[in-house]
Formats: C-alpha cells, sequence, structure tokens
C-alpha cells in the first residue's frame, strides 16, 4: 500500500473545529511536524479536511530512510541505533505495507526544521497548485522532505 507523509506547515489557530479534530487524529501538534499514513479513503477525506493547513503526497523509500536516519526518535530524545542498510531494507518493506515503524520501535512523528531557501515563491497562504506551499503535491513532497530534514 502507498504511503503518505502529512507536513502541518500552518497554524491551526481560528480554524474551525473540523480542522483541530482532523490534526488531532494524525497526532500533529506542532508547525513542521510530520507523520507518515496509509493512502487509505478514511485518511484521503481527513487530509480533504485539514488540507489548508498542511502539505501532503506519496513518499519514496530513499526519502523515508532519511527521514528515519536523521529524525527517528524512539522517545523525545532518544534517536535509533541502526545502520542504513537495515533501515534502507525496512523501508522498502514499510512501502510494501509488510511492516510497521512501531516495530522498530520509533515514534510516527518526525519534528523537522523549516525548508532550506523557504517555502516556493508565493509563500504559506496559496495552494500548491497555485504555486504556493500547502495542499496535495504528489511526489514532489520528496524534494520538499530533503530540505527539511
Amino acid at each position: 500500500m502507498e504511503k503518505i507523509a502529512v507536513i502541518k506547515i500552518r497554524s491551526d489557530i481560528g480554524k474551525n473545529k473540523a480542522i483541530k479534530d482532523g490534526l488531532r487524529v494524525f497526532g500533529l501538534k506542532k508547525l513542521y511536524s510530520c507523520v507518515i499514513v496509509d493512502n487509505s479513503p478514511r485518511n484521503k477525506g481527513i487530509l480533504n479536511i485539514i488540507d489548508s493547513v498542511v502539505t501532503y503526497g506519496e513518499i519514496d523509500t530513499n526519502t523515508i530512510s532519511k527521514l528515519l536516519l536523521k529524525r527517528g526518535r524512539i522517545s523525545n530524545k532518544k534517536k535509533i541505533d541502526a545502520k542504513e542498510q537495515e533501515i534502507t531494507s525496512f523501508s522498502e518493506s514499510f512501502l510494501k505495507g509488510e511492516k510497521k515503524i512501531k516495530d522498530i520501535g520509533v515514534k510516527n512523528l518526525f519534528n523537522l526544521h523549516p525548508p532550506i531557501k523557504g517555502f516556493e515563491r508565493k509563500g504559506k497562504k496559496t495552494p500548491f497548485s497555485l504555486k504556493g506551499s500547502f495542499g496535495y503535491r504528489g511526489s514532489k513532497i520528496n524534494e520538499l522532505l530533503e530540505r527539511m530534514i
């Protein structure tokens, strides 16, 4: 099953209750936090509701392995002790749906930096389809994650 990376890029202050509930379902509390979810109809429905606060797209194996190595945490401060080969083999089986992130003991919440060289030209208040930054990105989420790791 395909996986989707969801990154919170805007605040939920002043937003309606449905958006706040959708962010709570995914566990996105802080700005620039990221979760990886399945591409299911339930998750797509939640993403349609919180579309104006997050950016999301399909993540690939290379980006998952970099995200786990650099930002994967067992607890709030403790990094994972794994080699690159183990992480790349795990990320391939994770994308296929054979394993879960909890199998290696890592939380499914990654705290990221703001992107190097900033967001797109029109900033965080315009959707990605109009050269902004929030909303559906497709496979271009991998480029944004590379700059945020």
